[in-house]
């Protein structure tokens, strides 16, 4: 059953031990539901089946929860949710299951070291499978998928549920198991797995993309297993850690076996933004779920509540985007949840307060000028190749420039109020404006390449910086590539064609780039914009010039930037990904880049940095437009004389739910709106 309108859910995270009496001994599913159904919530996540791999049900596959003491907490919260009129999402969770880990050791994911997860109690680790809490299975065990199928069967034969959450989809480490050893062997006829990082090497890239379609083929298997009892259940994926690197094995390719897109996520609201828009492109049916902590940071603290305005720029950044917010709130291990957070007056019942209101305005198209390509399949760095598959030292999470590039350039374009979208692969054929922003995809695949190359072919521009993802960019460019730069610290310096996008930089100064840039030759008619300037002496070595830098000293005729006509479009390609730049005077540059390159824009606004500006349009020709106020730390800062500037004569404006006019200027073909006050949001219509 899908539920257009449900845009607040509730997350009540469960994974609770149960080797003390006083685990689970207070669990009240009357309270909890009246708790949660006064505070607002639409929808409730039921927990089937935990990390601990534990039943919250009487079941005749593996271990009951001792603490519920025979007690069916499933069917007792799905029969109070649905007399209050609120949705269930069960919960059951994939890979992470202590108990099959305990009970069925040939079931265990097996590291490059030969350790098991359980095995390692590295507790300063960064990664999970390290901890020693966590027992994780392999995926690709068939009897631990059998073991899935005949779990999920159950659950789906015995409980009425709209929806179901199916959890942990990835491996934390890349898995030598029997299992996975026996895949491949099927795959390649090759003896081993691969143990060196080599992404020039045509197989390895196939060795990983055949990771990403065995995850996706578990994740089939799991939907089939419910879709065969109840065909009208909804499916979700966690889809999360599709912003984690290539070694969880997961994509995009995941996606294809969810209903609707969702996934837990603790970086911050300009992350939000990021993934909203990534989710929103990616789903199958509206509202996707963004899923995020009661808790300040993040799920570890526990007991830090955000505040209530933190919770509604978390429900507006979401609905805005057609999305549903979901608060994942973890249980005390008694059962309870903090009673003051959901009470009336309490921080997540005042917000939900407020953002219910707007629901029925949310929905349509959205107004943009640049969009951002997120493939999920190139989530690593050639700086890699070399290392060991496995990590064998202390497991620490690694650099994630693969999304980092791509906020950065969220940031910017955020930052000079350039409105954007996120796209994923299967999007390539419907970029929503004329602009498409390709940082640092270290690899593309021949079908992405074609529509990529159509795209521009037929008046569309790219932004491509850094790495040549596929040998036909050289090509469209023109260009003949000759390796990187020895320098990990090089200049651009403009050429008089270039020097409009270079402003406040000199001959003397030229635009620093903490990075190596790409060798080129031009072979055909680009326009070069900027060359390469290296420092005098070798970057990294004891010999230097300045001691504690590495000043420009040797111009070179290498092309840092170039502009190219393809077809009726352009490409304009940097040498190195100068949208990581943190200079205010480089991201600026990168912002003209932006702005030569982009149709006319779909609006102005002079608001600062940190607030975002939103508008779409509905079917019905209503336009509307959100000003969200995306501070990362409350309390926010209360922005005054903000105005918003369209391209054509508007009537009025007026803000929706108090209907207060706005004042309106026009000025030939354009209009400039001026807005009260911004707390957290502010949401208005023009009319036409």
């Amino acid at each position: 059953m899908w539920i257009k309108g449900n845009y607040r859910r509730m997350f009540l995270d469960m994974h609770i031990a149960d080797d003390k009496p006083e685990y689970l001994s207070r669990l009240d599913p009357e309270k909890l539901v009246a708790m949660l159904n006064n505070a607002g919530a639409q929808q409730i996540v039921v927990k089937c089946r935990t990390h601990t791999g534990l039943a919250h049900y009487p079941t005749k596959i593996g271990l009951m929860h001792k603490g519920l003491h025979g007690r069916d907490y499933v069917k007792e919260m799905i029969e109070l949710c649905h007399k209050n009129g609120i949705a269930v999402k069960a919960y059951f969770s994939q890979n992470y299951d202590n108990y099959a880990y305990d009970i069925h050791p040939e079931w265990r994911m097996v590291n490059g070291l030969g350790l098991t997860s359980r095995e390692e109690e590295k507790y300063t680790a960064e990664s999970m499978f390290r901890k020693g809490r966590y027992g994780i299975v392999c995926p690709n065990n068939e009897e631990y998928r059998q073991f899935v199928h005949d779990c999920l069967t159950e659950i789906t034969w015995n409980y009425e549920f709209e929806s179901i959450f199916l959890d942990m989809p990835f491996w934390p480490e890349v898995c030598f198991c029997p299992s996975c050893r026996k895949k491949y062997k099927e795959s390649s006829d090759k003896d081993d797995l691969p143990r060196i990082v080599d992404w020039s090497d045509p197989e390895f890239r196939e060795y990983q993309y055949l990771r990403e379609k065995w995850m996706a083929e578990f994740c089939a298997l799991s939907t089939k297993a419910v879709k065969d009892v109840r065909p009208e259940v909804t499916i979700e994926h966690n889809m999360c850690v599709n912003t984690s690197p290539w070694r969880y094995g997961t994509s995009d390719l995941v996606g294809e076996e969810c209903d609707y897109i969702g996934g837990d996520l603790y970086g911050g609201i300009l992350e939000e933004s990021f993934i909203c828009k990534y989710f929103r492109n990616l789903t199958k049916e509206l509202p996707f779920v963004y899923i995020t902590s009661r808790c300040d940071p993040g799920l570890q603290s526990h007991t830090t509540t955000k505040t209530m305005e933190e919770f509604l720029l978390h429900a507006m950044t979401a609905l805005v985007h057609d999305g549903a917010l979901s608060i994942c709130d973890g249980a005390n291990p008694d059962g309870t949840l903090s009673e003051e957070v959901y009470a009336v007056g309490g921080p997540v019942q005042r917000a939900w307060s407020i953002s219910k209101n707007y629901e029925k305005y949310v929905g349509g198209r959205l107004n943009t000028n640049a969009t951002i390509w997120f493939p999920t399949h190139s989530k690593y760095d050639w700086s890699e190749n070399g290392d060991n598959v496995c990590v064998e030292e202390d497991y620490k999470e690694p650099d994630k420039r693969f999304i980092y590039d791509k906020l950065d350039v969220c940031k910017i374009l955020r930052t000079e109020n350039i409105p954007f979208d996120v796209i994923p692969s299967r999007r390539l054929d419907e970029i929503p404006n004329n602009l498409l922003i390709i940082s640092e995809v270290v690899n593309i695949r021949d079908e992405e390449m074609e529509k990529i190359e159509k795209f521009v072919r037929e008046g569309g521009n790219i932004y491509l910086s850094g790495h040549f993802g596929h040998p036909r960019l050289p090509e469209l460019l023109d260009i003949k590539h000759l390796g990187q730069t020895d320098h990990n610290v090089t200049y651009m310096s403009c050429t008089p064609a270039g020097q409009d996008l270079f402003q406040g930089f000199t001959k003397q100064s030229p635009m620093a780039v903490q990075d190596r840039q790409e060798l080129m030759e031009v072979t055909g008619d680009a326009q070069v914009l900027a060359t390469i300037t290296l420092p005098y002496t070798m970057t990294g070595r004891r010999e230097f010039s300045s001691i504690h830098s590495d000043p420009p000293g040797v111009k070179t005729d290498y092309p840092a930037m170039i502009l190219k006509n393809v077809g009726k479009g352009k490409i304009l390609y940097a040498a190195a990904p100068i949208e990581r730049s943190r200079p205010l005077m480089s991201r600026r540059a990168f912002a003209r880049i932006i702005r030569r390159l982009m149709g006319t824009p779909v609006f102005t606004s002079d608001a600062p940095g940190f607030v975002e500006v939103i508008n779409w349009e509905q079917n019905n020709g209503k336009s509307y437009f959100t000003v969200l106020n995306q501070q990362e730390e409350a309390p926010y800062i209360t922005i005054k004389d903000i105005t918003v500037t369209v391209p054509y004569q508007i009537k009025s404006a007026h803000l929706v739910e108090t209907n207060e006019a706005l004042k309106v200027e026009c000025n030939g073909s354009s209009s400039v709106i001026s807005l009260p006050k911004l707390e957290v949001f502010l949401m208005f219509e023009v009319e036409k």
